[in-house]
């Protein structure tokens, strides 16, 4: 079972890389975004971004991450709660997907996972503490929750992606990683 989604996994993303190029110069459209929570004025450090996605390095991304998650955190997306976990590991408080992932992108701005509005990983540092809490929710996390669909932005020569996190087509939970964008 495990060699088959291996080798679905595989499949999915040789198509995806053979079609990087395809949609250089298209952009994003993005929804009305879901009402969010009171939020403070200050702009989380990975945050600021405009909304001219590129979709060949969205979907490189996405599928360098999708593949570095398959192989190192087998099982299925849960959560209860804000509690998020992938097989037998919990994310929560550990940061181990969050940190994982910022080692696959050099000079990344940074990597979040979102349950709902909630931060519950970052990777993220102010001094030796995590920045989970203190910042707005992106409005984009609301429309890929939504959507179940993943959707970049650029923003100063960084790429930010954000990708669902789905069980049964259900979208759980929101990743989120500023990439260098050449």
């Amino acid at each position: 079972m495990q060699l088959k989604k291996w080798l679905i996994t595989a499949a999915i993303v040789t198509v995806m890389l053979s079609l990087t190029g395809c949609g250089k110069n298209q952009k994003l459209s993005t929804s009305t975004p879901l009402p969010t929570s009171a939020q403070p004025t200050e702009v989380h450090p990975v945050e600021a971004s405009d909304t001219a996605g590129d979709i060949g390095s969205q979907q490189a991304v996405e599928s360098k991450i999708n593949v570095w998650l398959t192989k190192n955190y087998p099982g299925d997306w849960k959560v209860v709660g804000t509690t998020l976990s992938k097989g037998n590991y919990i994310e929560n408080g550990h940061y181990k997907i969050v940190d994982g992932i910022e080692t696959l992108f050099p000079g990344t701005m940074g990597v979040s996972i979102f349950v709902g509005e909630v931060r519950i990983s970052s990777s993220v540092k102010k001094g030796t503490e995590r920045v989970l809490k203190g910042f707005p929710t992106p409005e984009e996390i609301g429309e890929v929750l939504k959507s179940g669909k993943a959707t970049s932005s650029l923003s100063s020569d960084y790429l930010k992606v954000y990708i669902p996190f789905q069980t049964g087509g259900k979208t759980l939970a929101v990743l989120t990683v500023s990439v260098p964008h050449q």
